[in-house]
């Protein structure tokens, strides 16, 4: 919707530098409980997991909820499933393993209206549910959501110069694990190859003006070091890791506590 994607592209503007985090957990209470927390924007995981449609659009409404700006990270630039999260008002829609300016066009067609694009006209949580009429809201359309190519492929890489050129491409984002995985590096997303190819791809992003987002780990460190290197945008992945991280780490010492082992 046009006043969080608003919201956006004013901090984006001043140079701030964004931050939001993933979930992939069926519940929006998540989602608004980032927005609480003074989150930027949630990353609506919905090419990996288990969210459905319904899913999808509870989340974005717990994001506003919250105060916080909707992602929504499709899994492919299908017209089809791009339609109906258009519908939703998502303001920021993510496509995955965008390897040529082709595949950028093609997405940002898939979000655009005739004549421009391929976008079939039935906005309903888009246009507050009929409260702004269809007329006025397709002639602001372009400007309701920002549209992020993620590159996922050393092909997608390669072209990235090209790709970020792209009219309608407004946020590009760099996938390190399945980077890794496409060039044989089994996950590995430390390599000084993925790192370098990272930081290159920030400085082609200064280079067009473009907002560049990475994945830090959940450490001060990592996040220092990204914001040096030149990222605007930094996500947090995901809800799951945050839970997994705090059940560990409380075990680590009640375990050593109440052992009967350990205490004797």
């Amino acid at each position: 919707m046009e006043k969080y994607a608003r919201m956006i592209k004013e901090k984006l503007g001043e140079e701030k530098i964004l931050c939001g985090v993933a979930v992939s957990l069926a519940d929006s209470v998540v989602s608004e409980l980032v927005g609480l927390s003074g989150y930027d924007f949630v990353w609506i995981e919905g090419e990996h997991g288990a969210l459905d449609r319904k899913d999808i659009q509870q989340h974005m409404i717990a994001a506003h909820a919250g105060g916080a700006a909707s992602l929504v990270r499709l899994v492919s630039s299908d017209p089809a499933l791009v339609r109906p999260i258009m519908d939703m008002g998502t303001d920021i829609i993510g496509f995955p393993f965008i390897n040529t300016a082709k595949e950028a066009e093609k997405a940002v067609a898939a979000c655009t209206y005739p004549p421009k694009g391929v976008r079939g006209c039935n906005p309903q949580r888009a246009s507050y549910y009929g409260r702004m009429s269809y007329i006025n809201y397709v002639k602001n359309a372009e400007n309701e959501t920002l549209k992020m190519m993620i590159i996922e492929q050393k092909s997608g890489y390669d072209n990235l110069e090209e790709i970020v050129q792209v009219k309608g491409v407004d946020i590009v984002a760099l996938g390190p694990g399945d980077l890794s995985l496409d060039m044989g590096f089994a996950g590995d997303m430390e390599r000084q190859e993925i790192k370098e190819m990272m930081i290159n791809a920030a400085q082609i992003c200064k280079k067009y003006k473009k907002p560049f987002i990475v994945f830090p780990a959940i450490e001060r460190k990592s996040v220092e070091e990204w914001v040096n290197i030149g990222a605007n945008m930094l996500c947090f992945a995901q809800d799951t890791t945050f839970i997994t991280s705090a059940i560990n780490h409380l075990w680590s010492f009640y375990d050593e506590i109440v052992s009967p082992s350990k205490r004797h």
